[in-house]
């Protein structure tokens, strides 16, 4: 085709984005149109390119882009100084896109760059993206510098808390090192601006790592979107109050406060810092002393959390309920009427639940979700059956199912998604429980999220040994070639990818501490893992 002004839409130069993808979004988004032309195209140019892999990471995230925009292949003509274009696209088009058509590729004649990927990944679909971009084009260069280019930069230091029952005061649920505060010594207010919270800050401002946000790193290295990589998206507007600024005014718009420990499950990869259902049998394998209380309460009284989210609820932009079990503890519900009294309807409310229980003393959870519009719900569900009753000891599968159901009847707008944790246990049945619960139209393909597992050591995936490793290695290279066509948003492509990438670099598998981990519990609850988990019959002892 002869390019002339009349069929080109826009042209996209991808050597002025490089690594800054977010960005390149933000630039095709512009030429967007419901409807093209049959001879219209937009002209994307390249003489640049990151590798990590056989392909460009430009041309990979060019691609993830133009599916999550809804631009069609066919109207996009990828111009480049690439001799190996073809060999590279085939493959891009093949893993990548969930359109059938291709890009128009043009290869001209000039130099180009092969640029090692060092501290470069691709695109990756960025949930809330297209709803801000309005915001984000308004934003200063600085601002979307610190937003998108900085690798260190979070914006929830200046907007967040997170308070576990511990009593641990953190910026977000994801920080991992020593709590800038106790919320059993001081109010959320005393603790805002303290040295520790200031010296988070400074850091992030000057694009220094800060320790305790490995996990982001981490997450963001093996190419899955991070907890500061989509808060930088979803709360950009708020971006001003973070510019040179380390000791912003108390003014909350997102909290995480996991007011007790109060819960109906006891889960492998958990606690009884997080369930009071695990005293008893910590107790009884010696993992805590009998004195220690079952339930746990943060705040310095019973209702000092509860008072002191109730005082920044005209500010909040966004609740987690998390627990314990969010849907058994009261303050969410009495949280969830004084919302309704003000009629703050706009927040965003987020759930982590383990989908047992609708109802708590007369109140019904549909019933006080009615006029709130904007609700996710992670569903920590790890496997299906008997399986997922191991591995989440006390579960109810039938009870599971009935919430979804009836989540499906009554709020089918919520946007929900099976928050799953992946262990060396349940690593090789993901798939099948993914599939399963598609087939069943409980879920569509994309509404399917793994988060990574930093702790306890010997249920990491990554020690798996080598003939198991192998096996999730090819398992989950087949689910993907199902999965990526289906999956517009990439939340659940991203998390299988993820497990991969953790396999890459594995840990030996320790047979002795592992079993001296899993035995004791099995013996107390009279279960076995070979008998519930049987493909893992191999496992070394």
């Amino acid at each position: 085709m002869t390019f002339t002004k009349d069929n080109i839409v826009g042209i996209i130069d991808c050597d002025q984005y490089k690594d800054n993808f977010v960005e390149l979004y933000l630039a095709l988004k512009k030429l967007y149109q419901p409807a093209f032309k049959d001879n219209e195209k937009i002209l994307v140019k390249s003489s640049l390119d990151y590798y990590k892999y056989s392909h460009g990471l430009i041309l990979q995230s060019l691609q993830v882009i133009v599916d999550q925009i809804d631009i069609t292949n066919c109207f996009i003509c990828f111009e480049t100084t690439n001799k190996n274009i073809h060999q590279e696209y085939q493959y891009v088009h093949k893993t990548f896109s969930i359109d059938p058509t291709k890009f128009e590729i043009k290869y001209v004649e000039g130099n180009f760059d092969k640029i090692p990927a060092t501290n470069v990944t691709p695109y990756t679909k960025v949930k809330n993206l297209d709803s801000n971009s309005g915001i984000l084009h308004d934003l200063t260069d600085e601002q979307k510098k610190l937003l998108f280019t900085s690798k260190n930069f979070c914006i929830l230091p200046w907007i967040s808390m997170f308070i576990n029952i511990e009593n641990k005061v953190t910026p977000c649920c994801q920080y991992n090192d020593k709590p800038i505060g106790d919320s059993s010594k001081n109010s959320l207010k005393e603790m805002w601006n303290n040295k520790n919270f200031q010296n988070i800050r400074n850091k992030m401002l000057n694009d220094e790592l800060v320790y305790g946000c490995r996990n982001c790193t981490h997450m963001e290295k093996i190419g899955k979107e991070s907890l500061r990589t989509s808060m930088n998206i979803m709360f950009s507007k708020y971006v001003h109050i973070a510019e040179k600024n380390i000791t912003p005014e108390y003014n909350l718009k997102y909290i995480d406060s996991r007011f007790n420990n109060l819960c109906n499950l006891s889960c492998r990869m958990c606690g009884h810092s997080s369930s009071s259902s695990w005293h008893t049998p910590a107790v009884a394998i010696g993992k805590i002393n009998k004195n220690v209380p079952v339930f746990l309460k943060a705040g310095r009284t019973n209702t000092d959390l509860y008072e002191q989210i109730i005082e920044q609820v005209d500010n909040l932009d966004r609740i987690v309920f998390a627990g314990g079990e969010p849907l058994m503890i009261e303050d969410n519900y009495n949280l969830l009427e004084e919302l309704e009294r003000r009629k703050r309807y706009d927040i965003k409310l987020w759930y982590s639940t383990n989908m047992h229980n609708y109802t708590l003393k007369g109140r019904n959870i549909f019933d006080l979700w009615k006029n709130f519009k904007n609700i996710a719900i992670g569903a920590s569900l790890d496997a299906e059956g008997e399986r997922a009753s191991y591995l989440r000891t006390g579960t109810i599968w039938e009870n599971v199912l009935d919430f979804r159901k009836k989540m499906l009847a009554l709020r089918p707008d919520i946007d929900f998604f099976i928050s799953a944790t992946p262990t060396i246990i349940n690593a090789l049945h993901l798939p099948d429980f993914h599939r399963s619960w598609v087939d069943q139209e409980l879920i569509q393909p994309e509404q399917f999220s793994i988060q990574t597992l930093h702790d306890p050591q010997y249920l990491r995936v990554k020690t798996a040994p080598l003939y198991l490793r192998n096996k999730i290695i090819k398992k989950y290279k087949s689910h993907l070639r199902w999965l990526r066509p289906l999956d517009r948003e990439g939340r659940a492509t991203q998390s299988f990818e993820s497990i991969l990438e953790q396999l890459k670099d594995p840990v030996p598998f320790d047979a002795i501490d592992f079993w001296k981990n899993i035995d004791p519990l099995d013996k107390f609850y009279n279960a076995n893992l070979i008998k519930s988990f049987p493909e893992l019959v191999d496992l070394p002892r």
